[in-house]
């Protein structure tokens, strides 16, 4: 079997959990869980079972990012730093990803791994990379990781298995977010997985596919590879994420099936989950009523979630439900959270930014 070769996908800015990310040290880089481990260390550590040399773990970040992902993983040679001049969604930066790989190390087995995924079950997450690889190698195919449904969550992308192959599925079809009973129906048909946007390919398989159907992208991106200009080309090409450039048009696409735990921790409710994983370690607490990382005296207080970095804080509620409060430094953010989605949209407002910058 071919060698594998990991790249980890550091250049998000991690908005919905301001104002813990910001944009000088995004979600990727902070400890939400008090672990003791930031989200890429806990990544970068993973993806290092499987590659079993840091020469072939590759970090795609932006030029913002270089000193924290070199400060944090002093581990990755420098020359493996894939760095996106401006960011372009995610199929450019896989473009990129599989031209350096494969210029490096040929037509190997590559995989894609998200830096702020919070993954449980160490060993069943190995077992099911493990056998994506074998599937890729055997099939030519780009094979995604799919996750076992635990509840009919409308959060995440979809993708609905279709006939078995080599330890996997094809691909039937990906599908976007659904609404609740759409995704209650997915849950109980059990042909559905979660879409994890984890994938595994073979370079020369993903290299194909993306000049089969994005030559817009790729014709100026292998012209600038192949001319040390990249530099100069990166923030002209298309901005297309690899799920709509590649993944949703191809006829390669496989699944496996993982059952260990797994959360995109995409916004402050979905760190709650993780949260209350922890419940009783690194300072965190939870109950019946409320999530707490800090102090925090609460009467009549149910449903939030509380945060606060300054061991020297104490957050005080009163007859507050199903909130988000969370304080950094000199800030607080005080919101409902069925709003949290919101929070990306608020941080457009240049009164903020007038306040907190000026």
């Amino acid at each position: 079997m071919r060698p594998f070769v990991a790249v980890i996908m550091a250049g998000g800015k991690g908005q919905r959990f301001w104002p813990l990310s910001t944009p000088e040290r995004p979600k990727q880089f902070l400890d939400l869980s008090h672990s003791g481990q930031t989200l890429i260390q806990a990544t970068y550590d993973r993806v290092l079972h499987l590659t079993g040399d840091p020469e072939r773990v590759f970090v795609s970040t932006g030029r913002r990012y270089v000193d924290l992902v070199r400060e944090q993983l002093p581990g990755i040679p420098t020359v493996n730093l894939l760095i996106e001049p401006e960011g372009r969604d995610s199929a450019p930066a896989v473009a990129l990803a599989a031209l350096t790989v494969h210029a490096r190390y040929g037509d190997v087995i590559m995989g894609l791994f998200s830096s702020d995924h919070e993954i449980g079950d160490s060993d069943a997450f190995e077992a099911t990379l493990r056998g994506a690889i074998e599937l890729a190698d055997a099939r030519e195919g780009l094979v995604t990781i799919g996750i076992q449904p635990t509840r009919p969550a409308t959060g995440y992308g979809y993708i609905e298995k279709g006939a078995e192959a080599d330890g996997g599925f094809e691909v039937a079809r990906f599908v976007e977010k659904p609404n609740r009973r759409t995704a209650e129906s997915y849950l109980s048909s059990g042909r559905y997985v979660w879409n994890a946007g984890i994938f595994v390919w073979p370079t020369g398989a993903i290299l194909d596919e993306l000049d089969r159907h994005v030559p817009e992208l790729m014709t100026p991106l292998r012209d600038a590879f192949h001319h040390g200009e990249i530099g100069r080309v990166f923030p002209t090409l298309t901005k297309i994420s690899i799920d709509f450039a590649v993944m949703e048009r191809t006829d390669r696409a496989f699944v496996v099936p993982g059952s260990f735990d797994w959360d995109d921790v995409g916004d402050w409710v979905a760190l709650e989950r993780l949260l209350r994983q922890h419940a009783g370690e690194h300072g965190v607490e939870a109950s019946d009523t409320n999530t707490v990382v800090g102090r925090h005296v609460g009467m009549d207080t149910s449903g939030n979630i509380i945060y606060t970095e300054d061991p020297d804080d104490v957050i005080v509620t009163l007859g507050v439900e199903g909130l988000v409060v969370v304080k950094r430094g000199n800030t607080v953010l005080l919101v409902r959270k069925d709003r949290v989605q919101d929070i990306k949209t608020l941080l457009q407002d240049e009164r903020l930014h007038e306040l907190i910058d000026g």
